[in-house]
């Protein structure tokens, strides 16, 4: 009797703790970790779909659509449903013509078996409906619609509008706060980059019910669904016209035209020749194509107008006649013969005009180009002043344009010079090379613009900028670009009257080199540039602004290895800027032209 009592105390002892134990589990199960479970089983029942925005438009200043929007599929995959059906990577692998190991590499790269992770983009339209016809077999696999660029003015400028691409982890842990994930679209170079938040708009959420095999039965609504906002249209500075016709015009060529507004420094031309379709970026871009960019020898993805660096020839020559003036050292009288070259202990600097100029005052030099008049010039003043005077006019840093890439350039000094050559390395005749605009000086186009902008207004200038309004058409809020103005320090009035009558000479003087760049009826005021080259034909250079006592715009066009400035970069200065004031016409200035 009492061995059958002991073992019912052990039976119900061991059933009273299985029970407990029971009560315990559905405890932990029900109350502590239910809303854990619940979570899993809504994430089962329930799908959270991310809706993209429509990325906004890019126009030109008159609104001309530059930059537009192309439908462009792709195919997105959960990786909860596909795991568990291993018929839905076999059928996606026949309809992709892409191997199922291929399929489930991508699923690998989901931040979390519910969220979608794209599998292929830039499906075609009957690979599109051959997916939508499987759709019961193809339990959690959607389509989306990305962002897809066209450009149907027929403006490249693939430099300045730059392309998409989809966003790098790294980037995606930079940008944390910007709500990307990974799969996105975002801008990667050029203003797509830059004004990427504006153009992108934010994501829209919907909520859709689905079976236990994961189709869709209906769409709900929750708390978090959310339409998805567009995002701003982009109206930039540029004139498509006259880009198009800067950029006809350096066809076959390698170089830039930049053309300024000197009222703003509103960026109304910027090319940059040779360059590249902007549709190859549109699209997947092939290992093959883009080892043909990259190696091609005209380095085509090179953007010339803020990257190409180069000797400024005797454009520069400008910078030292200012020099020269403000330190007191010479008056506009001053005048030198020119017999064609100059001796300078016992090397020989040679004119561009071997049989001279004959006697030549500031005038008449910046109107010839005369080298020899510039060479005595730099002889009264030392390479640190001049570099100091070269750097309030802008050189040597970047201006600030909004773009990415921009190079500063380099303005030599002693340091630079002790550093580079040692201290007995390099003498007084080196500084005859810099004056006028050779040796280890380098500018890019944009900043000779730049200059000639601040020639024209008499030291004011803006930041130049390609930016003219963003506006957000579903708020109804447009937002114009607030110019940014400068002064350049240390230049008198006199000093800037010198150099606008010398310039003006250089358009409409009897000897001047720059007569191609003139427009019909208008003063304009310009100077040509050669800059040797040791590695084969001459930089052409022509800077250039306008009218002469009402100024409009600067212009300055570099001609890679093109020969002399007057002969062939003045001529499509005075293309481009005979086209913009066709279109936008002044009245007779004071400062009549001598046509």
């Amino acid at each position: 009797m009492t061995n059958l009592s002991g073992k019912k105390f052990i039976f119900y002892a061991a059933f009273t703790l299985l029970f407990a134990f029971l009560l315990i589990e559905l405890f932990y199960l029900q109350i502590y970790k239910g809303q854990k479970y619940l979570q899993h089983s809504e994430s089962n029942r329930i799908r959270r779909y991310v809706i993209q925005p429509t990325r906004g438009l890019i126009y030109d200043r008159q609104g001309d659509i530059l930059v537009d929007n192309t439908p462009s599929y792709s195919l997105s995959a959960i990786p909860f449903e596909c795991n568990k059906n291993d018929s839905v990577l076999t059928i996606l692998s026949n309809i992709l013509h892409t191997p199922e190991q291929t399929l489930k590499k991508e699923l690998r790269q989901a931040d979390s078996p519910f969220s979608p992770v794209k599998i292929k983009r830039n499906i075609d339209y009957s690979t599109l409906v051959q997916v939508e016809e499987r759709r019961l077999e193809l339990p959690g696999v959607i389509y989306d619609v990305d962002p897809k660029r066209m450009y149907p003015y027929g403006v490249r400028a693939p430099h300045l509008f730059g392309y998409l691409g989809e966003i790098a982890k790294s980037e995606l842990e930079r940008r944390s706060e910007e709500n990307l994930r990974a799969g996105d679209y975002v801008g990667k170079s050029g203003i797509e980059k830059v004004y990427d938040r504006l153009l992108r708009g934010s994501v829209g959420y919907d909520f859709l019910e689905v079976d236990a095999l994961g189709r869709e039965i209906r769409d709900i609504h929750l708390e978090g669904e959310k339409a998805p906002k567009r995002g701003a249209d982009l109206y930039l500075t540029l004139d498509a016209e006259l880009q198009l016709l800067a950029e006809k015009s350096l066809e076959g060529s390698r170089g830039s035209v930049v053309m300024l507004d000197v009222r703003n420094g509103q960026v109304l031309v910027m090319t940059s020749k040779p360059d590249y379709d902007p549709h190859i970026f549109a699209d997947v871009v092939t290992n093959k194509v883009w080892r043909e960019l990259v190696n091609n020898e005209d380095r085509p993805l090179y953007d010339r107008a803020v990257q190409s660096a180069f000797p400024p020839g005797s454009t520069f020559k400008l910078v030292l006649a200012a020099a020269a003036l403000e330190q007191g050292v010479v008056t506009p009288s001053y005048s030198v013969v020119c017999p064609g070259y100059m001796q300078f202990g016992r090397r020989v600097f040679h004119c561009w005009n071997a049989g001279g100029h004959g006697r030549v005052d500031m005038l008449h030099a910046i109107e010839q180009s005369c080298n020899v008049y510039f060479y005595n010039l730099s002889l009264k003043v030392n390479v640190d002043e001049w570099a100091e005077f070269a750097r309030r006019f802008g050189f040597g840093k970047r201006t600030g344009i909004d773009l990415l890439h921009e190079v500063s350039g380099l303005v030599p000094d002693s340091e630079y010079m002790n550093k580079t050559y040692g201290k007995r390395g390099w003498t007084r005749g080196n500084m005859l090379n810099l004056g006028i605009g050779q040796g280890d000086l380098l500018t890019t186009p944009l900043q000779l613009a730049q200059f000639a902008a601040m020639m024209a207004n008499r030291g004011h200038y803006f930041e130049p900028h390609l930016m003219y309004k963003s506006v957000h058409i579903e708020q109804q809020d447009t937002t114009f670009f607030q110019p940014v103005p400068h002064e350049v320090n240390g230049i008198t009035p006199e000093t800037y009257e010198v150099l606008i009558e010398g310039t003006n000479m250089v358009i409409h003087g009897d000897m001047g080199t720059g007569k191609a760049a003139g427009v019909r009826g208008l003063s304009m005021c310009g100077k040509t540039g050669t800059a040797q080259n040791p590695h084969g034909e001459p930089h052409a250079w022509f800077i250039g602004f306008g009218p002469a006592q009402d100024p409009r715009v600067a212009i300055c066009v570099l001609v890679e290895n093109g020969g002399g400035g007057g002969a062939n970069a003045a001529p499509i200065a005075g293309k481009v800027l005979g086209r913009y004031f066709e279109k936008y016409p002044v009245l007779k200035e004071k400062f009549a032209s001598r046509d």
